[in-house]
């Protein structure tokens, strides 16, 4: 992975004293309290609708089918819900901490312009780039592994 910051994550960022709350920081907690009170006011945390509770009494094969797959979709979005509300503490934690709009890869500060259309981002542009095309080359690498893997499974007169 990338260089980190030599020292520890403490000494490398400004201390809560140091950051005075701009304008970017206080537009940006509005916008992270407005996500938490919407995924907040949604649902999250309920049980399932009863609209998704399994029914094995009703339908054919193909209507359950069509049920599980509808509970499914509802459960992964609440799991990402949840992914999304552990982000926006995490911000906004960072706001107390006087540590938000920090990149935590390099300790540049993230754009303005990208944490309002990005609020719960980590990094900053260059460093998310270099993240992105490392994690897709490791991909990369994972599904050419794959491959030969496969081809190696592949009896001889098969492979002409």
């Amino acid at each position: 992975m990338a260089k980190k910051l030599q020292g520890s994550k403490s000494e490398a960022l400004p201390s809560a004293k140091a950051v005075r709350p701009t304008d970017k920081i206080i537009a940006a907690r509005k916008m992270l309290w407005e996500m938490k009170e919407k995924l907040l006011s949604e649902g999250l945390g309920k049980s399932l609708p009863e609209s998704l509770v399994p029914s094995f009494d009703i339908g054919d094969e193909g209507d359950r089918a069509g049920d599980e797959r509808s509970r499914d979709v509802s459960i992964l979005l609440s799991a990402r819900d949840k992914e999304k509300l552990i982000a926006i503490e995490e911000a906004l934690q960072g706001i107390r901490d006087g540590t938000y709009g920090i990149c935590e890869e390099c300790g540049d500060a993230i754009g303005a312009g990208r944490l309002r259309v990005m609020p719960l981002a980590k990094f900053c542009i260059n460093c998310q780039s270099r993240i992105e095309k490392e994690m897709d080359h490791q991909k990369f690498a994972k599904e050419e592994a794959g491959y030969k893997e496969l081809s190696s499974e592949v009896p001889e007169e098969e492979k002409d």
